[in-house]
């Protein structure tokens, strides 16, 4: 059986942004990360988790997807969060470099760190 079937090389993708008072821009950033470059819905990508902290302004949007689907969806969605936050009046307790500002990846099944 070949590990590059989809469902055993998984990884997931807590993408921390710095919003989440406005809730339409939390979920068109999610909506991003599910997209293909042609607009149509990806079959192998889903958003798992939206986590929104007021306070703090800030979420955590957490995307699974297979190693090779992941890089795209990720920066779909930070593309769009670059293009969405404005860092000039963002406010929250939460200390943030930037429209996001972390991008840790898990890879939870099948997949080594170095890939």
């Amino acid at each position: 059986m070949s590990s590059c079937r989809v469902g055993l090389r998984l990884a997931a993708c807590l993408l921390n942004i710095s919003e989440a008072r406005k809730k339409c821009i939390v979920e068109n950033i999610a909506k991003a990360a599910l997209l293909e470059r042609n607009g149509q819905r990806h079959p192998e990508i889903s958003v798992l988790n939206v986590f929104s902290d007021p306070e703090y302004n800030r979420s955590v949007i957490t995307i699974a997807a297979s190693i090779d689907e992941l890089g795209n969806s990720v920066l779909a969605a930070c593309l769009e969060a670059f293009q969405s936050i404005d860092m000039e009046v963002q406010e929250g307790i939460h200390p943030c470099l930037g429209a996001v500002d972390l991008i840790p990846i898990y890879p939870p099944s099948g997949v080594g760190v170095e890939e």
